[in-house]
């Protein structure tokens, strides 16, 4: 094993061994690098795993511990404010939700200590219905990466934001989602919006880490996993990101790291997700 890839190896397993996905990390490495045989292509999926970037457990609660105090010194300590999770609109539960959790598990810990980082109990809300009375909202996710969630969550309750400060903070954007923001909040007027991020993603095309070839290369293998035309390769809408959360790893990392399939390909992380609900169609049912 090339030694600068073996002193990482050993760096991150000190730093970060009680994170799950970083848990057993050389073993995990080991099966993963050998699903390519050729030195180059090891040369190429170990560039993409020391550039990866984790946010553990910590950092995320620091992150969001620090915003949160910070709007409070800007928005009367939060009194007219609640803080939501950035949920799809189908409802599904999300990154976002995991947020909200450290969240309370950091008013938790201020609490034992004498402090206390939310004024209410209702601080913290799970739907958009019991804020009507509430002169701002802070959502928070995880990740912005084409702004497609933001984008349908504001298309699907514009009336319900509309007169209050809506607040957006997110751990991760892409450029092509900071773009997306600025169209939004062009859109809608009539909302006071403030979006917030605190570590910018850049494709793996952009920040040089590859040669042209070797880009090339990496193209091939994830077209290789998934099959010509799939929305996966290189990550979800070919969005190049290199991003692991401490609670999950997101499907617009690029996808050698947490393709779903263990016999064609030994992943390194495993991405936290489940199928969707087989739909039942009641219009039908009992008809012969």
């Amino acid at each position: 094993m090339d030694e600068t890839i073996k002193g990482y190896l050993t760096q991150v397993e000190s730093e970060f061994g009680h994170e799950m996905y970083y848990k057993d990390i050389k073993l995990k490495h080991n099966h993963w690098i050998k699903n390519v045989n050729l030195k180059n292509d090891r040369d190429i999926l170990n560039k993409l795993f020391y550039n990866l970037r984790f946010f553990s457990k910590l950092e995320i609660k620091g992150v969001l511990c620090e915003e949160i105090k910070r709007l409070k010194s800007l928005h009367n300590n939060l009194e007219q404010a609640a803080i939501l999770p950035l949920s799809p609109v189908d409802g599904r539960y999300s990154g976002s939700n995991e947020l909200i959790s450290l969240i309370k598990e950091i008013d938790v810990e201020e609490q034992m200590n004498r402090g206390r980082l939310l004024p209410f109990r209702d601080s913290i809300l799970n739907d958009l219905k019991y804020t009507k009375d509430i002169e701002t909202l802070i959502f928070v996710d995880d990740i912005a990466g084409t702004g497609g969630t933001l984008e349908k969550f504001v298309k699907c309750h514009s009336k319900s934001l509309e007169g209050k400060k809506v607040i957006f903070i997110f751990l991760t954007a892409t450029r092509a989602a900071l773009d997306k923001f600025s169209a939004i909040q062009e859109k809608y007027k009539e909302i006071d919006f403030e979006f917030i991020h605190y570590h910018e993603l850049k494709k793996v095309s952009s920040i040089n880490i590859l040669s042209k070839e070797e880009y090339k290369r990496l193209f091939d293998i994830e077209e290789d996993l998934w099959g010509k035309g799939n929305n996966n390769i290189l990550g979800f809408k070919q969005s190049e990101l290199l991003v692991l959360f401490s609670h999950n790893i997101p499907n617009n990392t690029i996808s050698n790291f947490w393709h779903p399939s263990e016999e064609k390909w030994k992943r390194l992380f495993t991405r936290i997700t489940a199928p969707n609900r087989k739909m039942q169609n009641y219009s039908n049912a009992g008809k012969r």
